[in-house]
């Protein structure tokens, strides 16, 4: 830790976990009918913000919630699979056989992934890969886009994505899962839950392996086998929570992820890379809780160590026998955090939050080179008021400090403001017009990398706008427009008076600007979710389109009931064509329109269940970044069955 971080810790950081330690000592026992007046607005740890089902307690930004309904439905084994149908959401796959992430066209590195309230991505890079994160033992899944809150820091410019784990439900659960696919791709899953009077457990536990996938042949034919497309995946997770009375919960929670897998190479790679991970692990520690502060407060906090230990090797040959160079990444990130809500009165909430994160990056470039190591820390005040005027009208106003400790040069500190106003004429319809600046810091690579890195990089900020609604009657139909303007984009490019390694610049002016619309209806036999999203956008600047963002995305969830206990799901992707710059030969590759369809068949007798499952139906040649195609036609078939 450097001295700047050392000193902000101790001067910053500490005073509040004395606060937040004096506010837990002053706990005692609460008068009996405060906790009876309590009981119903009580809220969960592993959110940091909690997001109501009514209308009047939505925020000033667009919200998508997915249930554990939703998530069964389509079968996935890991998160890129439940989020691609989610609107405004789009799902790439590309270099080093990552899953990222976009919202309304804003990549990974300007959205907050949690777990349990928990920011998950590599330190060094400032990324997440989706296929890390399994399904087994995801209860909910929540996506907040547009303005959203500044209780949760900085990068959320994009929008931030909350994972909710299994709680227990208060009877014992135990249940087993099996899958077997084509190419010999396996998994094996067991979820369970357990409450003795004050305290609880779940735990989950999946297993995956697979000889890799096959994609379309582009100009007919039989499919062709992906090079170096295989991979293993372990991934386990544990929660114990202990409740000392019926307003207060600590959470101790242990998480493991330990994979290997190959890289296929691009096949427009000129020079094909054989890349390997010997392994890519992480491994997560948090310990937190929720409590009432007397009458009119209450108190959300956490405190979070997560290690990232990734072996990286190169190879000269396809079949991985003449290793070239060994990289290893030992990496963590820790912090913690605490979320204030005072009940001022009946229409005035005010919520404060305190977060403060560290980076450190261990790397050497191949065994026997000497370690270079980095370090940074974040620390972000934030204070949102929400005030009810005239029965139906709600104004929110938010303030954020967001400073980052820099290993080298100058630190950076932002203030970034929220101001929203909600009209809520009944259960039925939700209308907010808001407004936000969010800044994101560049990560450790893009200043300090000996081979890319720019220190003089300057931090990027967007202003966002949206009008959103929300209207449920006879169906549920949500919208919003939103325009977003960017200022000093962080982009990264490949130029051959560099040898072509990536180097990290500042994009003057860039835009996003779009609107996205959900229509949901359910009968007693059909239910049927469409999403469509609109997406204007450019690089002033260098006046071109930016990189595969198509204009037209669509997605569509259709589940049929024709028979007791039997469900039949048809989910579909498509986007229309898009663009990609080429820095090498400096035109513009085409990225060409999709329409991809998945079939699920279910059926459940008693607490038993069996699935099959096929994507990609009609086989088609798709892929989202040049040179890295999806996965061809594919069958599955999976079994289920509850214990407990």
């Amino acid at each position: 830790m450097s001295q700047n971080t050392h000193n902000l810790f101790r001067k910053l950081v500490l005073p509040m976990l004395f606060i937040l330690l004096e506010g837990l000592a002053a706990l005692g026992f609460q008068q009996k009918e405060q906790e009876e007046q309590k009981k119903e607005n009580q809220k969960i740890t592993e959110e940091i913000l909690v997001v109501a089902e009514a209308p009047k307690d939505l925020p000033v930004s667009t919200v998508t919630r997915l249930d554990s309904t939703q998530i069964e439905q389509v079968k996935p084994l890991d998160l890129s699979e439940i989020i691609r149908y989610a609107p405004g959401v789009s799902v790439t796959f590309g270099n080093k056989a990552v899953y990222s992430l976009k919202l309304r066209g804003m990549d990974e590195k300007r959205i907050v992934l949690l777990i349990d309230g928990i920011p998950v991505y590599e330190p060094y890079y400032s990324s997440f890969d989706l296929k890390t994160i399994a399904a087994e033992g995801i209860q909910s899944l929540q996506l907040t886009k547009g303005p959203s809150s500044v209780l949760y820091g900085p990068n959320t410019l994009g929008g931030i994505v909350n994972v909710i784990t299994r709680r227990p439900s208060g009877k014992p659960e135990l249940s087993f899962n099996a899958t077997y696919g084509e190419n010999n791709t396996r998994s094996l899953g067991i979820q369970s839950a357990y409450q003795y009077r004050r305290l609880a457990f779940t735990g989950s536990f999946l297993y995956q392996d697979s000889d890799g996938f096959k994609y379309p042949n582009e100009s007919g034919g039989n499919s062709l086998k992906r090079t170096n497309s295989e991979y293993q995946r372990t991934n386990i997770n544990a929660k114990v929570y202990h409740h000392p009375n019926d307003q207060t919960e600590f959470l101790f929670n242990a998480g493991i992820y330990r994979s290997n897998y190959s890289m296929p190479p691009g096949l427009l790679d000129s020079q094909p890379r054989y890349w390997r991970f010997k392994n890519w692990d992480r491994y997560s520690f948090n310990a937190g809780g929720f409590a009432a502060l007397g009458k009119n407060s209450t108190l959300r906090f956490r405190s979070y160590y997560v290690k990232y230990d990734n072996t990286l090797n190169m190879f000269n040959d396809a079949a991985m026998t003449q290793q070239r160079f060994e990289s290893t990444f030992d990496n963590a990130v820790y912090g913690l955090f605490g979320l204030t809500d005072l009940y001022l009165n009946p229409d005035n909430q005010l919520k404060v939050s305190v977060t403060y994160k560290g980076d450190e990056a261990r790397l050497q470039d191949d065994i026997g080179e000497p370690w270079n190591v980095y370090d940074q820390a974040t620390l972000s005040v934030g204070i949102e008021e929400h005030f009810t005027f005239f029965q139906d009208w709600k104004l929110v106003g938010g303030l954020s400090y967001d400073y980052l400790d820099k290993f080298l040069g100058k630190n950076t500190s932002k203030i970034n403001p929220l101001l929203g106003v909600k009209y809520t004429p009944g259960d039925y319809l939700d209308i907010h017009v808001s407004f936000s600046k969010k800044s994101k810091f560049p990560s450790m690579r893009a200043m300090y990398s000996g081979s890319s890195g720019n220190p003089d990089l300057l931090s990027e900020s967007g202003i966002n706008w949206e009008l959103g609604f929300t209207y449920n009657r006879e169906l549920l139909i949500t919208g919003s427009a939103f325009l977003t303007r960017f200022k000093d984009m962080i982009d990264s490019v490949r130029l051959p008076q560099f040898d072509f390694q990536r180097r990290y610049f500042n994009i003057a002016k860039a835009f996003i600007n779009g609107w996205e619309m959900q229509v949901q209806k359910s009968f007693s036999f059909f239910t049927a979710t469409i999403n469509y999203t609109y997406l204007d956008h450019r690089n002033e600047s260098d006046n071109r389109p930016l990189d595969a963002l198509p204009h037209h995305n669509l997605n569509f969830d259709c589940q049929i009931f024709p028979v007791k206990n039997l469900r039949l799901g048809i989910m579909g992707l498509a986007a229309s064509a898009s663009s990609w710059y080429d820095f090498n030969t400096g035109i513009l590759l085409d990225v060409p329109g999709y329409l991809n369809m998945d079939l699920v068949a279910s059926y459940r007798l008693d607490r038993y269940e069996v699935f099959l499952k096929m994507t990609n139906l009609w086989n088609h040649f798709t892929y989202t970044e040049p040179g890295y195609p999806w996965r061809g036609r594919y069958l599955e078939a999976g079994l289920r069955a509850d214990i407990l």
